[in-house]
């Protein structure tokens, strides 16, 4: 299914898939800037689709993270406490 699946996407959806985190920030802060020029309306799908997969590398980039507490019942506040048992 993956040959297939490749068969019909383009050179952009090729990339974006292999980009680099910055690559992709680069690239979406261009398309905005052109947005703005052109008036700033909707976004167009390029930036939708870059926006999504910033979105999708920074919560992979989160969930590998070793300092991450994994705790599901931590809050932010419990390590700030000033009566700590």
């Amino acid at each position: 299914m993956g040959f297939f699946s490749d068969l019909f996407k383009s050179s952009f959806e090729k990339w974006v898939e292999h980009a680099s985190q910055e690559e992709l920030s680069a690239a979406y802060e261009k398309e905005r800037l052109q947005w703005l020029e052109n008036g700033a309306g909707n976004r167009t799908p390029k930036m939708l689709r870059l926006d999504k997969e910033i979105s999708k590398h920074v919560a992979e980039e989160w969930e590998n993270d070793p300092r991450r507490n994994r705790d599901p019942n931590f809050r932010w506040t419990d390590a700030n406490r000033w009566d700590k048992d």
